[in-house]
């Protein structure tokens, strides 16, 4: 396991390898997520149909949906001309009962607990009726429970789109069947592939300089950094996983070359 240590006498102020939800380490220099966001804001911006504010992002594995999403979800706050104040992120594995849903949205919104779903529903409803603001519901992964994100979209349909929501997916194939009567306000669904060996190994070298690291490659070579990037299959998750191990190895050869010189 590297250390704090480790870290600082390698030149980094971070580990850059770990999975981070954190939006400072997303690359955006991969084509194709260029590519969704755009086209996400476009759909966030968009009021022409009131009856399609749902939009699907699906991708394969290790693709970098949830940093994607993470991104997405984070950035909304700089777009109040859009009518889009709160980007709430929910990771739906995570959510195991309809009213962890809605509390997710509550404590977001920052309005009173209550303890009843029928009363949690109607209190966003009546916030956002009453002020300019509108929500954007980004989920990492297939809805738990559809029964209130369907009476969500509903009402947005008759309130001026004021709440639109995005779904990232794996499923590149059955993406439907994961939505159930969702589908009838589906207005963007975007399928986006994986990245490129020479995207992954720029990401790569890109995260050790956000983490400090003056001259990366002095560290891992363009051959090492490359030869990862070929190992990962296009998977970013499978290329961090490598990269965390060969920096794990060399770490712990220099403190060896250290130790016997000190002897």
């Amino acid at each position: 396991m590297i250390s704090t240590n480790d870290l600082v006498n390698a030149n980094f102020l971070e580990h850059p390898f770990l999975m981070y939800p954190d939006t400072r380490f997303f690359f955006p220099h991969f084509t194709e997520q260029r590519k969704v966001i755009e086209i996400a804001y476009g759909f966030m911006g968009s009021n022409n149909d009131p009856q399609k504010n749902l939009g699907v992002i699906a991708g394969p594995v290790g693709a970098g949906k949830t940093m994607l999403a993470l991104k997405l979800a984070s950035s909304v706050h700089a777009n109040l001309d859009q009518g889009i104040t709160h980007g709430i992120y929910m990771k739906t594995n995570t959510i195991t009962e309809p009213r962890h849903f809605l509390m997710t949205v509550i404590d977001a919104l920052g309005l009173p607990s209550s303890r009843s779903n029928a009363n949690r529903l109607g209190s966003i409803f009546n916030h956002l009726a009453d002020t300019p603001q509108g929500l954007l519901l980004v989920l990492d992964g297939p809805p738990v429970d559809q029964d209130y994100l369907f009476e969500m979209l509903t009402w947005s349909v008759e309130n001026n789109k004021k709440i639109k929501t995005l779904i990232f997916l794996q499923d590149l194939y059955e993406t439907t069947t994961n939505l159930g009567d969702l589908n009838e306000f589906l207005g963007l669904y975007h399928p986006f592939r994986a990245p490129s060996v020479q995207e992954i190994a720029n990401m790569l070298y890109s995260r050790c300089k956000m983490a400090g690291h003056p001259d990366p490659l002095s560290l891992l070579d363009e051959k090492e950094i490359l030869n990862i990037a070929s190992n990962s299959h296009n998977s970013l998750t499978n290329a961090l996983i490598q990269a965390n191990q060969y920096l794990e190895e060399l770490l712990e050869e220099k403190k060896s070359k250290l130790t016997i010189m000190d002897i």
